[in-house]
Parts: structure tokens; sequence; C-alpha cells
């Protein structure tokens, strides 16, 4: 089983990048020996490997991407053509066939997307797959000196299902869009008007947008959709599905400001093909990463403001503050106060600092706290030693639950780095006995790797110990890591 999935990789992976300049593709490629939760206490080896060949010629361009997983267990394991695309673009008119990647507006309506790099495994089905949600059709766009049009016509992917699985049940939707944007100085409207045709039936979606300069310091976005057809007995009425976003922007000088608001009500579109904007700050701290609210297009109202001060020596202070508010028959109410610092100590070193204090009834975590530093200290120009500490509480009925995470890594010229990451917790959601939660149980989980930069071309990554797995957000879209106790090794390519 494991060898078409070795050959296509040394086919595509030689030992020196000579290949013609219109020729060019990645590898990833990642094994796994190890157990994962809700398996038995036996370990077992899993092998994953995507390879992305893509022609480029003149204005045509064509690619291919490959899927195969691979385990002990045949239900599991497929050997997938993910995607096959073909593109003409001549300037003005760009042509796309096969699978693509098209957003409407903020997202709305449609966001097709790409998580670069992450993988995907869900308890249900335990075969990872990449994280990417794209579109089986064609799309056609022109472009004018002031104005735009395009249509499309496709199957979105509904990603929770790993390939192998029938291509129903994957891309259950059809979808078709009009749109366009007209501009006029320094201000631009657009439009969209949208068919979804699904096991419930068809509908009609309808989206404006406007945006904006004022001057150099003022821009502004506004955007609205909703359903415009006559709803089928028993469905809600057609004028409860809809959505509003807007921002507005300010720099001026060393301080900038920004205030999004959001209002969605039964507007999670089929198998949820769109996905409108979060407004909640995505962290690069692991602990509120891992504690992102996630948006509910289904019913939430909320804003966000954040503001971002710099000051003389180039250190900057950031504020923030989310509210949402989730009528799901019982009213939760998301709140988020945060303040980060980002700065250097001496003339080599950077520091960074956050405190964080939330309230989120969803996850049944009231006064949750997370704080924490970190540090680059450098030697030279070649030698960084990073350090990070993150601490966080909260309490959940009668429990106070505690978070803390230690990391430690080194770089030597950007080429080689190693860490070591330490979490400890007493949360019983995480426990391996739930049943056995108290202020005194914890688990802790000790990890460590090691990076390679070969050459510039490939990237190599080896992990050993125990990750902690949990929520991760990038790019506004949230996912879930399992937890893994083994080894992993990860080679990702450009040729």
């Amino acid at each position: 089983m494991i060898r078409p999935l070795l050959l296509i990789t040394l086919l595509l992976i030689p030992g020196t990048p000579q290949m013609s300049a219109q020729f060019g593709g990645n590898n990833l490629i990642e094994y796994q020996y190890g157990k994962m939760p809700d398996e038995d206490d036996s370990m077992f080896s899993a092998l994953y490997n995507r390879v992305l060949a893509g022609y480029d010629m003149g204005r045509f361009r064509g690619g291919l991407t490959i899927e195969q997983f691979y385990t002990p267990f045949d239900g599991r394991n497929f050997t997938s053509l993910a995607q096959i695309r073909l593109q003409y673009d001549s300037g003005p008119l760009e042509v796309k066939l096969g699978n693509f990647y098209e957003t409407l507006g903020r997202g709305l309506l449609l966001r097709s997307y790409e998580i670069h790099g992450a993988l995907l495994e869900e308890k249900s089905y335990r075969a990872r797959h990449y994280f990417h949600s794209d579109i089986s059709g064609a799309s056609v766009r022109y472009r004018g000196n002031n104005f735009q049009a395009g249509a499309l016509y496709g199957k979105p992917l509904n990603n929770a299902f790993p390939p192998g699985m029938d291509i129903p049940c994957r891309r259950p939707d059809d979808i078709a869009a009009l749109h366009g944007s007209y501009i006029s100085g320094q201000h631009e409207a657009g439009a969209a008007l949208m068919m979804l045709d699904n096991s419930s039936g068809r509908s009609f979606y309808a989206m404006a947008n406007l945006s904006g300069h004022f001057g150099d310091h003022i821009s502004w976005y506004a955007e609205a959709a909703r359903k415009i057809d006559d709803s089928a007995p028993g469905d809600p009425p057609a004028g409860s599905s809809r959505a509003l976003y807007g921002a507005v922007n300010v720099a001026a000088g060393m301080v900038g400001l920004s205030l999004e608001y959001k209002y969605y009500n039964d507007f999670q579109l089929g198998a949820g093909f769109n996905e409108p904007p979060a407004l909640v700050k995505e962290h690069s701290y692991r602990l509120l990463n891992r504690s992102m609210h996630v948006s509910q297009a289904l019913n939430e109202t909320g804003y966000q403001a954040e503001a971002f001060w710099m000051l003389p020596d180039g250190s900057v202070l950031t504020l923030n503050h989310t509210l949402a508010v989730n009528d799901l028959g019982r009213r939760f109410v998301f709140r988020e106060y945060f303040a980060g610092y980002d700065g250097t100590l001496g003339t080599q070193h950077d520091f960074r600092a956050f405190a964080d204090l939330a309230q989120d009834p969803l996850k049944l975590e009231s006064n949750r706290v997370t704080w924490g530093a970190g540090a680059d200290w450098r030697t030279g120009r070649r030698f960084v030693l990073n350090t990070d500490f993150e601490m966080q509480r909260f309490k959940r009925e009668a429990l106070m639950v505690r978070n803390l995470l230690m990391s430690a890594g080194v770089s030597i010229r950007s080429r080689f780095t190693a860490s070591l990451v330490t979490e400890l917790s007493n949360d019983p959601f995480m426990l391996e006995d739930p049943g056995s939660g108290t202020a005194e149980s914890y688990r802790l989980w000790t990890g460590a790797g090691i990076g390679c930069r070969i050459r510039d071309n490939h990237n190599l990554q080896v992990f050993g110990g125990q990750r902690r797995g949990g929520p991760a957000c990038q790019s506004g879209i949230c996912y879930e890591i399992l937890d893994f106790t083994g080894i992993e090794v990860r080679l990702t390519s450009r040729f």
C-alpha cells in the first residue's frame, strides 16, 4: 500500500531541484508513529502525503493535487485526486475550470480557503487530510478600468469528510453566483446574487457592499446579505436569514483604531461554505489561541474594537475588546479584554507580554484570566534563544481550572531550530480519567521538536513526546487538533 506513495514522492522530489522553470509544485509528507485519543494503548504507524504539481505556459496554468493516507486500518486508507485545475488569464479576462478558490465580499455568502500546512483529523473517521475548502466547477471574471464582473458555478467542499468518501457526501451543495463591483474615486460598490441548491431545496441570496477611503487616515467597509426567496412551510421567514458586517479603521501618526460590527441570524449556508468575519482577536499566544471564541453564523451579534500605539522606541502597545452575544434558546454573552506589549530589551533582545480577561459562558468558563511573557535572546547574528511562559485560570462550575505552558527553543542562522514545550492542566475535559477532575488532579504534556531547512527547497520537522490537543485558529478559521503521543516526522519540499 505504501509503495505508490513512496514512488510518487521520489519522482517529484529529486536530489537537486534541476527542473524546467515552467513546471513546479510542492510536496508534504508526514509520518506518525504513536497513539491517538480514543484508541487502545497500542502504537501504530500513519503516513500522509500531498503532492501539488503545476504547469505554467504563458496565459495558461494547470495543475493537480494528489492526497494519500495509509495506516494498518484499511477502512481509513485512501488515494485521491483531490484537485485538478486549469486557468486562463489574459489580464482583463480570467477563466478557472476544475478546483478553485473564490470569496464574495468578506465571506458572508461564500468563502473558500486553504490553511497552509494544516491537516484535519476528525475523531469519527480518523483519517488525516489537508485543511482546505475549495469549489469544483467553473469561474469567469472580467476586469475593466474601474469595474469588474464575474460568474461562477460549482460544488463547495465540506471538509468534515475525508477523501475516499462519496463525492455527494463531500460536496452536497450546488451554487451559482453573479457578482460585480464599480470603483468611483476612492470608493467602491459591489453586489452579488447567489443560488443554492441542495437536498433541502433551492434558495436565493443577495449581497451588497460599499467601501472606501476618506483621505489618507480613514477607511471603511460595509456589507449586507439576506435570503430573498419564499420559504417552504415550517421554515423561518425569508427575512430572518440575514447578515450584516461593518468596519472603520483610523490611522493617525503613531496611533491606530479599528471598530467592527456584526449581526448574523440563520446564516450558515448549506454545509457551511460561507464564513462571515469572526470579529474575535486571533492570538499568536497558544493558550489564548486555543481559547478563542468560535463565531456562530446561526445567531450572533457583537463588535470588536482595537487600538494600537507605537511608542518612540519602536515598541507597540495593543488594546482589544471583543463582545459577542448568542441567542440559542438561551442568551450567552462572550466578553474579552486584551492588552499586549511588544518591544525590546537592550539593543538586540525582543520582549513581549500580555494579559487577557474573558467571560465565555458557551464553554462554561467564567472569570478567565490569561497572562504571559516571552523573549528572544540574541547572541550575535546567528544564535537566538526563545523563551515563553503562559498561565491561565478560570472557574467552571465548582472547580478552578488552571493551564500552564512553558517553552524554550533555539534558532541557529534561521536554518536549524530546536524547542521543548511543557503543558500542565487540571481541566477535567483533558484528564485521561475525566471523572477524576479535582484541583489536585493534573495532566502533563511534554514534547520536543527540531526543524531543519535543507538548502532552500526542503524543510524537515521532527516531533517527539506528547502534544496537547484542542482548538487552533488561523486566518479566521478554527479547527480541532487531536492529542498525540509518539513520533512525528514532516518533510515539506518545493520543486
